[in-house]
């Protein structure tokens, strides 16, 4: 990941030409000194890509960080910036004003990538998990869609930010969306790891070049262990512990733990944490 703009392999290349870099630091649930530190040292270490949200309500602290890397052998366009916007109820008319809110933190002019956080319209939700609630707010949120993606839309226009995209969004929401979007998205950011690939949700995305990025790519644990629910398939590894994820998944023994990913490791003389 080291070097301006990054050798080949380092980067995905979008539908709007720009690059993205491969790997990024994800800053959910993390706040305060310790957020500030992880992404001064992301960057030392050679990562371009951050990636933020407003409602992880740590993008003062990010701004911090990148306030101090960009004083130094930093410069602005040498780190990829994602966040997102939460759509809720009262949100709709506001889309403009959240991501000057975003910039303004992150102490920047402009966002290289600005998701739709969820496919739901609610008050208030975790920044990982779906709301309880949006079964109900599914019908209402597919009729306000083309009026969000419109005002998402005006955001390149304005120069606020360069790419637009979604995150969380399945086959149909993608494809409802799809039918009115002037712009495509250039990222539908979901969850995925090798307990949770969503083969067909990748293999659409990619069908309409829409790159796929994943987030949580360790899985989502929960506080501790916790009987198996659907969705994730496969049984457990001998000797490895069962941990319960959220969105009603659960992931068959840390990943790190597994016997595969352990020889994967030792093939290239690394840890499975480096790998």
């Amino acid at each position: 990941m080291k070097g301006k703009g990054g050798a080949p392999g380092t980067y995905f290349l979008l539908n709007t030409k720009a690059k993205i870099p491969a790997i990024g630091l994800g800053t959910w649930q993390s706040g305060g000194d310790l957020c500030v530190e992880a992404v001064k040292r992301a960057l030392s270490e050679g990562y371009r890509q951050i990636d933020c949200a407003h409602l992880y309500g740590n993008e003062v602290e990010v701004g911090e960080a990148l306030a101090e890397a960009f004083n130094g052998s930093l410069k602005r366009e040498d780190v990829f910036l994602t966040s997102k916007l939460y759509c809720t109820m009262n949100s709709l008319n506001k889309i403009e004003n959240s991501v000057r809110v975003s910039l303004k933190n992150l102490g920047v002019t402009y966002l290289d990538l600005y998701l739709m956080h969820w496919p739901d319209i609610t008050a208030f939700g975790d920044a990982t998990d779906p709301p309880s609630n949006s079964g109900n707010d599914h019908r209402q949120f597919l009729n306000r869609l083309k009026k969000a993606w419109k005002a998402m839309e005006g955001l390149i226009e304005l120069g606020l930010v360069r790419a637009i995209g979604v995150s969380n969004f399945g086959v149909q929401q993608i494809k409802e969306l799809l039918k009115f979007a002037k712009i495509v998205p250039a990222v539908n950011q979901a969850e995925l790891h090798p307990f949770w690939r969503q083969d067909e949700l990748v293999k659409f995305c990619q069908s309409k070049g829409i790159h796929v990025s994943a987030h949580t790519p360790l899985g989502v644990p929960a506080s501790g262990p916790g009987p198996s629910d659907s969705g994730s398939g496969g049984e457990d590894e001998p000797g490895t512990p069962r941990i319960s994820f959220r969105r009603s998944r659960s992931v068959h023994g840390p990943m790190l733990k597994l016997s595969v990913v352990a020889e994967i490791a030792d093939r290239h003389k690394k840890t499975p944490e480096q790998r």
